[in-house]
């Protein structure tokens, strides 16, 4: 069994603008259903703990998965994750990412892998495309084999959805094979959903035929989420699962740790302005309207954590002095930056300001 994982990466593409370093961790404790090929179908409990460190373009992650099944075998399976993501050069970003894992199923087989990847995206507004390569060693079972994968991807953001295709061919040893997905997530109030539909085809040794994946998860409060996930997923020659189908429910807990706002003096926009006013507005059903005052701008774009740092548009009223965008905005903090006649990244009036590591800063407001 494994979780759903969906649009990873995509948040840091387009405006990295992150402030001081961010920890978070959260623990799944659940029950699963789960299904190997070729084996019976066993119940399982499950421990999904996730750690997860940003900083400056920079991510470190540590997950794994703990199963004992009903038969008294236990399933145990981790991996670390480091990604580098090059500051924005016009449309033109680069990636660097390396990780490492291992997972055994009772005395019954074992696996490792340690690969790297790099990227090169390419960021226009709100939509993105990249294209990749992977190489590295890994054990399925046997002896260690060279890893080699090519892909290429593109995803769009569109208010409160993030879309993913992609395509990869993957070579591990003698098995190849390639995989189409296409991916969803939107989040409406207090509930995430998540979706997946992929292909496998011209395979040599690693499976065909068609799988998915979902998950719903439901905010309780701001430290408690019900999460429900199921589907089919394929054989990973690389990392080492077997394809199976599962269905898991848990509950999720934790949450995150951020250096607290500084408030900082307000600095000029331009000679003869200040800075663009930010004002946040309730819109009801778990929306926030928020409205930038600038008068004179003949286009305005926000970015931040609630929009997985991907500039929006924002919508000119028929006043013509203020902008405004309706979104989905949890509870809690939030990190806004502003941009107007397509300048630089600001952060906005009306917010308290943290530092961050590109010598600029950005704006932190709270939706109570």
């Amino acid at each position: 069994m494994r979780r759903l994982a969906l649009i990873v990466g995509i948040g840091a593409l387009g405006v990295a603008r992150p402030g001081a370093a961010q920890l978070s961790a959260t623990l799944d404790a659940g029950l699963s259903l789960v299904r190997y090929d070729g084996f019976l179908s066993s119940s399982a409990a499950s421990l999904t703990p996730q750690v997860r460190w940003e900083r400056r373009g920079t991510h470190l992650s540590v997950h794994g998965t703990y199963l004992r099944f009903e038969s008294g075998n236990t399933s145990l399976e981790g991996a670390v994750t480091a990604a580098w993501l090059t500051p924005l050069g016009g449309r033109w970003r680069g990636e660097v990412a390396a990780s490492g894992g291992a997972s055994a199923y009772a005395d019954i087989a074992s696996f490792w892998h340690g690969v790297a990847e790099g990227r090169l995206h390419l960021v226009r507004g709100n939509a993105g495309a990249w294209i990749g390569a992977t190489g590295g060693r890994a054990s399925f079972g046997a002896a260690a084999r060279p890893v080699a994968v090519a892909a290429m991807g593109a995803w769009a953001l569109r208010a409160d959805m993030t879309w993913l295709a992609s395509l990869d061919r993957s070579f591990v040893g003698d098995t190849a094979y390639s995989d189409l997905r296409a991916s969803v997530r939107r989040r409406s109030g207090a509930v995430l959903l998540e979706a997946s539909l992929g292909a496998r085809f011209a395979s040599r040794g690693g499976g065909r035929g068609i799988y998915g994946e979902g998950s719903a998860t439901l905010d309780v409060n701001r430290s408690v989420a019900l999460v429900l996930s199921g589907g089919r997923y394929p054989t990973d020659a690389i990392s080492g699962s077997i394809a199976g189908r599962y269905l898991t429910g848990a509950i999720r807990i934790g949450g995150g740790t951020r250096t607290p706002p500084v408030q900082r003096p307000l600095p000029a926009f331009s000679a003869g302005t200040t800075v663009p006013l930010l004002e946040v507005i309730a819109a009801g059903d778990a929306r926030v309207r928020l409205v930038i005052s600038a008068p004179e701008a003949t286009s305005v774009e926000v970015t931040g954590t609630f929009t997985d740092w991907q500039p929006v548009s924002l919508v000119q009223n028929a006043n013509g002095r203020t902008w405004e965008i309706v979104l989905p905005l949890a509870r809690g903090l939030h990190r806004i930056d502003v941009r107007i006649n397509g300048g630089r990244w600001l952060a906005p009036a009306g917010t308290a300001r943290v530092a961050d590591d590109y010598g600029g800063e950005a704006g932190v407001f709270v939706v109570p």
